[in-house]
This record gives structure tokens, sequence and C-alpha cells, in this order.
């Protein structure tokens, strides 16, 4: 599921020449965790463009919404409040997003036969195992590793950061609660879950209750002190701090960059039905 719910986002967030690529591309994605047959990618893409469609039309404006305050608490301030209600905005649309896809997959995914899911499960292996290479790394590579790529994702967004900003910014990422070995370890262990769960020939409301039930529960196996709004408690404090670090012109380029997110997100917004 949580690949599937990235191929969405891949569409949401970067830019596509036309919806027909679009669909062609997210379905060629699919095929390649799935190893589909002919008959099933026709259906497959059948799905992904309805899908397509009804993001279009249903979600974007939504998104674009949420970016839109974003953006305007980079202008006037930002406070733990307003950040609490964007990070609500975000979960609730997150949560938007996988009750949509779930009714929609769970029926392609109790088609799969054994070597499907088999390749299913190889490739997800491989891209957590890609996406927790650092783990393999000394203490001390891994928070450098970590460290860098926190600092090129403010960097990117904001500009680039001061000597002063790049230090502050490191000593901020190191007091972060480590989760990484927990997620891993749940990642994999959800993946197995979920292979033998599919080996069982489930029908397909029994997948989907199985999916949100995976969903609602993500992050139990992490831990006393790392729930939900825990997390939420965490990811505040660590923004608030980081944006108290900007510079004005800093706020300026984030602003522009939103500006830009926005304008492209509003080509593929489709009016509603009437």
């Amino acid at each position: 599921m949580p690949r599937i719910v990235g191929l969405l986002f891949l569409l949401l967030f970067t830019g596509c020449s036309s919806e027909r690529i679009a669909g062609w591309y997210i379905t060629r994605k699919i095929d390649g965790y799935f190893d589909l047959s002919s008959e099933q990618k026709h259906r497959v893409r059948a799905t992904v463009d309805d899908t397509i469609e009804y993001v279009r039309r249903e979600e974007l404006s939504h998104w674009i919404s949420l970016l839109r305050e974003v953006r305007q608490g980079f202008h006037d301030g930002m406070t733990d409040e307003r950040l609490a209600k964007l990070q609500l905005r975000y979960d609730q649309r997150i949560d938007v997003a996988v009750h949509i896809l779930v009714p929609r997959v769970a029926p392609l995914l109790v088609q799969l036969d054994a070597e499907q899911l088999d390749h299913f499960t190889k490739r997800v292996n491989e891209d957590l195992a890609e996406a927790y290479e650092d783990l393999e790394l000394t203490p001390e590579k891994r928070r450098e590793k970590l460290e860098q790529k926190a600092l090129e994702l403010v960097e990117d967004f904001v500009g680039s950061l001061s000597d002063e900003q790049e230090v502050s910014v490191r000593a901020l990422i190191r007091k972060l609660p480590n989760e990484r070995d927990k997620q891993y370890r749940a990642a994999r262990d959800n993946l197995a879950h979920f292979r033998a769960f599919l080996g069982t020939r489930p029908t397909a409301p029994a997948l989907e209750s199985e999916l949100d039930a995976m969903w609602e529960h993500r992050y139990d196996a992490l831990g006393t002190g790392h729930e939900k709004e825990a997390r939420r408690g965490f990811q505040r404090q660590w923004l608030l701090s980081v944006f108290q670090l900007l510079t004005p012109k800093q706020r300026a380029h984030a602003e522009e960059e939103l500006s830009d997110r926005i304008r492209m997100l509003k080509r593929y917004v489709l009016p509603a039905e009437s």
C-alpha cells in the first residue's frame, strides 16, 4: 500500500506533460512492482486513469488550499498553534488519499498469484534496503549522512544557509528522536505480515479492512512516546526552531517556492462535475 500511495503523490507533486502520459507512467511503475500480465495491466491502467481524474477533480484544490496556508504562515510567521492546524490538515488529506486508494487497489491485489506477490515483496525489500542503507554505517557516518540530507531538504526550500545556520540546524537534527532502526524493523515486519495475509487469498473487502487497520496502526510498533501526537510535537518543535533561524530573504524564497508549486498544481485541477 505505501508504494501505491507514493505513486499517487508522484502525480500530485510533479509535473506531467499530459494526463495520458501520467497514467501510462504510473501504470508502468506499478507493473514494475507486480510483474502484471497484459490483462492485469489493462485493468490497472483503467483504475489509474479513473483515480487520476478523481484526484484532479476532487483533491487537488484541497492540496492547493493547504499550500496557500503554509505560504501565508511563512509570510505572517509560524506559531505552534498555526503549525498544529497545518499538521492536522495535512494528516487529514493523507488519510483521504489512503481511503481513496484502498478500495481501488484491493480488487487488483487479490487477483495476484504467488509469483507476483513474491516479486512485490522482493522489490519492496530492495527499496527498504536502499532507503535505510545508512543503518549499515558507523554511528558517526550515519549521523553525518542524515544531517546532510536534512540540510539539503531545508536549502532546497529556503535557499542557501549560512555557516551559523548550518551549525544550528545540525544541532536541531541531533535532538530529534532516532527512530530509523525501529522504522526499518517495523517496515520489514509489516511487509511480511502483508505478504502472508495476501497468501490467504482474502476477498477484496477483507483486504480493504486489513489495509485500513495497517494504516491506522502504522506507528504502534515504534513504541511508547512515538505515537502520532508525540511525533507531531517533535515535528512542530523542529520546524519552529528552523523557522526562527530564517532571514526575511529566506522566508521570501520559501514563499516563492510554494507559489511555484501552487501554480503547477492549478494547471491540473479539473472543474467539479455539475
